[in-house]
């Protein structure tokens, strides 16, 4: 479980890249549950639908803005990820944390984000 915890997270990391709105549904079907409950300061939200918008919001605002993984914590089938937000130059702009716990199926259903 706690290597599909970590290849989840990095599917879903890779969520918030300049992609096409296909290719970032497919990264999120595979790696979020459809009833997902999110919130972070920049927002909260109920549903992978919701986790998209959410996202699309985000590229729109920060327009070729990307993450990286800095730690992934993993223990009783939870997870804590520490990350960094960088510019499109690669220069880093923020670094936030997220408390992750998945369903039954390993996919993610409760995500809190702290920045």
């Amino acid at each position: 479980m706690d290597n599909q915890l970590e290849r989840n997270w990095n599917i879903y990391l890779s969520s918030y890249s300049d992609i096409s709105d296909s290719e970032r549904e497919r990264l999120l079907q595979e790696s979020v549950s459809d009833d997902l409950v999110f919130t972070n300061p920049g927002g909260q939200g109920e549903h992978r639908t919701g986790l998209i918008a959410h996202i699309q919001n985000f590229q729109k605002k920060m327009s070729g803005y990307y993450f990286s993984t800095e730690k992934v914590f993993v223990h009783h089938r939870e997870l804590l990820a520490i990350w960094t937000m960088h510019k499109p130059d690669g220069s880093k702009v923020a670094t936030g944390y997220n408390f992750v716990r998945p369903g039954a199926d390993g996919r993610f259903a409760y995500m809190a984000g702290f920045f």
